[in-house]
């Protein structure tokens, strides 16, 4: 009987405890304020430029033995005539794949035995090559990956492999509601001559029309050290950086001819247009509420930073909480700039239960609006702001997480030095900027509403709520009625 007692009291003991800790817990029924921001230095970026015009950014960065290295070209879909949707991915893909007398099985092994991370590829911005290595292999790594930037050989049964995989990752991708959802935003926002409103890795058709030839002729036209920069971050010094650069890529001697930014126009419309696209037998809906129209370069950057963090850039932001928290129609919901060279959009973007798409989009539309009608209470501004600039440093601790950093600079056209006062000019915004770009950018009475599902049980709903102008595609982009 005695351990029978002794377990009742434990119980007890631990349900008195329980009942403690909980009404410390109801006491306390805010969170202490911010302290004041902590100095942080955003590590110093130092340039210089190869005798054949290859640009070198170098951050330096000590705390452990290891180096990145990044050849970003500007070679990206952006840059391929619309006949050849897919050609700089697939260029990109295949600089791996072999590089002079090379094979690809050698390149990776030789990257094996150095302990070295090895990538290449190329995507809407540009094509690029990375390799992350220990500070002692690092040269050889880099000089290993400059070739097959430099001279890759496009093998012919290797061009064949890789083109195979991009057609079966194209079809993946198309099987995706959220995929079917994104493809039909670009398609809606940008005009048919612009790059953005194309799928950068291509299309079934475009992809089955490339050949190596076309291959062989965009790396002889496109890549060149004049339209390259290569961002080396890490334990080496600026001495060591000009060597390691100078062995890799100094007798690159490509040329290429200067070339004007792409334009990416948007299409005109008037009034919110509401694009279902019928995908049969979904059980849930992709949800993209957005327009197009920002770009990184904005004046206004910072504040719309802050802006998107107050509505849907956080967990803890007013469309998750409403959607998610509060109505249950969602695991989550969330919103952001998608930027790229030369165009960008904003967007919300989520996953929504079939039954429940014309109601979420009822919450997610008013909490669009509510934030340009009515001015975002000063604390929660802080709050929102006060996460960013906290979390900022931890967000760059890594050489990967500095050199991503970095690249996003160079796509977007900003100053390298961006980051130096990032934190304090993000500090600044106030109630009053994010009112300024709210009312200004953002239009809730025109504005892009993409849902990818199954339109037998979603379109006489979203209909009845009379959002705007409603549309049904079918997968491939064509309006059915």
């Amino acid at each position: 009987m005695q351990p029978a007692s002794m377990t009742r009291k434990f119980l007890a003991l631990t349900l008195a405890l329980t009942g403690v800790v909980a009404g410390a817990a109801s006491a306390q029924v805010k969170p202490p304020a911010a302290g004041p921001l902590r100095p942080y230095a955003f590590p110093r970026v130092e340039q210089f430029t190869l005798g054949n015009g290859l640009k070198v950014i170098l951050v330096e960065k000590h705390t452990l033995p290891i180096v990145e290295g990044r050849i970003i070209v500007d070679a990206g879909a952006i840059r391929e005539p619309s006949s050849r949707n897919g050609l700089a991915s697939l260029t990109g893909r295949l600089l791996s794949e072999g590089a002079g007398n090379l094979s690809s099985a050698e390149i990776a092994r030789q990257m094996e035995s150095m302990g070295a991370s090895y990538s290449a590829g190329g995507g809407f911005n540009n094509a690029f090559a990375d390799v992350v290595a220990l500070k002692n292999v690092f040269s050889d790594a880099l000089a290993l990956a400059a070739q097959t930037v430099i001279n890759p050989s496009f093998p012919e049964s290797e061009f064949g492999r890789v083109k195979n995989q991009a057609l079966a990752a194209y079809q993946q991708r198309r099987a995706q509601a959220a995929s079917l959802a994104a493809d039909a935003f670009i398609l809606a926002a940008f005009d048919t001559t612009a790059p953005f409103s194309r799928p950068p890795a291509g299309t079934t058709a475009s992809i089955t029309g490339l050949t190596r030839d076309d291959v062989v002729s965009w790396h002889r036209s496109m890549y060149a050290p004049s339209a390259a920069t290569l961002l080396l971050v890490g334990d080496i010094t600026l001495a060591e950086a000009r060597n390691v650069a100078q062995r890799a890529f100094g007798g690159w001697t490509a040329t290429r001819a200067a070339m004007s930014p792409v334009a990416n126009p948007m299409r005109k419309y008037t009034g919110s247009r509401i694009i279902i696209v019928d995908r049969p037998g979904s059980v849930q809906s992709s949800v993209i509420i957005g327009q197009a129209g920002f770009q990184a370069t904005d004046p206004d950057y910072l504040s719309m930073l802050a802006l998107n963090h107050v509505l849907g850039g956080a967990v803890s932001s007013r469309l998750n909480t409403n959607l998610r928290e509060k109505h249950g129609y969602t695991y989550g919901i969330f919103s952001g700039l998608d930027l790229r060279a030369g165009a960008g959009a904003y967007q919300v973007s989520s996953e929504i239960r079939t039954s429940a798409t014309d109601s979420a989009l009822v919450e997610a539309i008013g909490e669009y609006r509510r934030i340009v009608t009515d001015p975002v209470p000063g604390p929660e501004l802080q709050s929102a702001v006060n996460n960013l600039v906290s979390s900022f440093p931890s967000a760059v601790q890594s050489v990967q997480a500095l050199t991503g950093r970095l690249q996003s600079l160079i796509v977007w056209g900003l100053p390298v030095d961006f980051y130096a006062t990032y934190r304090e000019r993000l500090a600044a915004v106030t109630a009053d900027d994010v009112r300024r770009v709210a009312s200004s950018r953002l239009t809730p009475d025109n504005m892009i509403i993409v849902v990818a599902g199954d339109a037998s049980k979603i379109e006489a709903p979203i209909r009845a709520r009379n959002f705007g102008t409603v549309e049904v595609w079918d997968q491939q982009g064509n309006k059915l009625r």
